[in-house]
């Protein structure tokens, strides 16, 4: 019985298909051929909303003439011609202006600020060997160094210790440049605590050494 009412409903719906009905049965809808077409595979995605850019890489100081944890050359100390090290650093945020300042750390509860050297432009990747002992040294242009520890010499003083002392090279991103309230007659501690103030969150890179006398 279900056999005989089958057939009469199969042979209806076969004679209500007309032209359209023509096709064979397997054949894909446009819908279809897009979605299976290797043009449609190897489509890039699209997504909506704006693009997220990649965190920026790690900031980092380094120098040809110090390694990480390394002993610092004499050059570079009192008992050499205390000549600044090369600097260099990559990574980080892009700021408008970067200082150096340069610490014994050997008791961390009590550091010792050797020297700075602020308002180094936001392009500059590098600081050169033997920067002149001047306020406003030509090189970085811009740039401006207070009195070392001694009251005496402007820019770099290096490692004078009478045992083994380490010492850390801080580069830091300041949100401005040049940095306000300072001047020739500020000192070393003043330009420290301005630095401080405008330093840019996550913009401190580091290098530190030994040295013994």
């Amino acid at each position: 019985m279900r056999t005989a009412l089958f057939l009469p409903l199969a042979l209806t719906l076969a004679s209500c298909g007309g032209d359209d009905a023509a096709g064979p049965i397997d054949a894909p809808s446009d819908d279809s051929a897009t979605v299976d077409s290797p043009e449609a595979i190897d489509a890039p995605l699209v997504v909506d909303g704006p693009l997220i850019d990649a965190p920026p890489a790690p900031f980092t100081l380094t120098s040809t003439a110090i390694t990480e944890g390394g002993v610092i050359p004499v050059v570079h100390s009192c008992r050499g011609a205390n000549t600044s090290p090369p600097l260099a650093w990559t990574g980080g945020l892009t700021a408008p202006g970067y200082a150096l300042v340069f610490t014994d750390i050997t008791t961390p509860a009590n550091p010792f600020l050797h020297s700075i050297i602020w308002d180094i432009p936001g392009n500059a990747t590098a600081l050169p060997e033997g920067i002149q002992k001047v306020y406003m040294p030509p090189v970085p242009a811009g740039a401006k160094q207070p009195l070392g520890y001694d009251g005496q010499t402007r820019g770099y003083l290096g490692p004078c210790p009478g045992s083994m002392h380490r010492y850390e090279y801080a580069l830091v991103a300041v949100d401005a440049n040049p940095l306000p309230g300072l001047s020739m007659a500020s000192t070393r501690t003043v330009v420290r605590d301005a630095i401080t103030a405008h330093a840019v969150a996550g913009g401190r890179a580091t290098l530190t050494g030994t040295f013994t006398p």
